[in-house]
C-alpha cells in the first residue's frame, strides 16, 4: 500500500513538470493556411483558415501581405483582418484582389499590424505557415 501511495505522490508532482513541458515546445499560436485560390471576373480571391491553437480569444489579427508575382517580383501589398477568432477554434476567411490567381507565385506575411490581445511582434513570431495551393508559397 506504501509503494501505491508514493506512486501516485511521485505521479501527481511529475503532471505539472510535464504539462510545462509540452507548453514549452508548442510555440505556435496560431496557424494561418492558404487553403484555396479561384478567378472570377479578373479578380483573385484567396481562401485562408485560421486555427486559434490558445484557448484566449484572438479579437484583432491585421497582417501586412506582400503578394509577389511567379518571377518574385511585388504585386501589391494589403492589410488583412484576420480576427476574431474564437479561443481553440478555426475560422475561414476570404479575400479578393486584382489580377489572375496565376499570376501569384508568393505571399509574404511582411508584419503583423494589430494583435489584441497581446504584442504585434509575439503574434509574429507565433504565426506557423502553410499553403495548400501547389503554386503560391505562404512564408514570413
Amino acid at each position: 500500500m506504501r509503494c501505491v501511495r508514493r506512486a501516485v505522490l511521485a505521479l501527481c508532482l511529475l503532471i505539472p513538470v510535464f504539462a510545462q513541458a509540452e507548453e514549452a515546445t508548442h510555440d505556435d499560436l496560431a496557424r494561418l493556411e492558404l487553403n484555396a485560390t479561384e478567378t472570377a471576373d479578373n479578380r483573385c480571391r484567396m481562401t485562408f483558415l485560421i486555427e486559434n491553437k490558445t484557448s484566449r480569444n484572438i479579437d484583432s489579427l491585421k497582417l501586412d501581405f506582400a503578394v509577389f508575382n511567379p518571377e518574385g517580383v511585388i504585386q501589391r501589398r494589403m492589410i488583412t483582418e484576420m480576427g476574431p477568432v474564437r479561443g481553440k477554434r478555426t475560422n475561414v476567411r476570404t479575400f479578393s484582389t486584382d489580377g489572375d490567381c496565376g499570376q501569384i507565385g508568393a505571399i509574404l506575411v511582411n508584419d503583423v499590424t494589430a494583435c489584441t490581445p497581446g504584442e504585434p511582434s509575439a503574434c509574429m513570431d507565433g504565426l506557423a505557415l502553410s499553403s495548400r495551393v501547389k503554386t503560391i508559397r505562404l512564408y514570413k
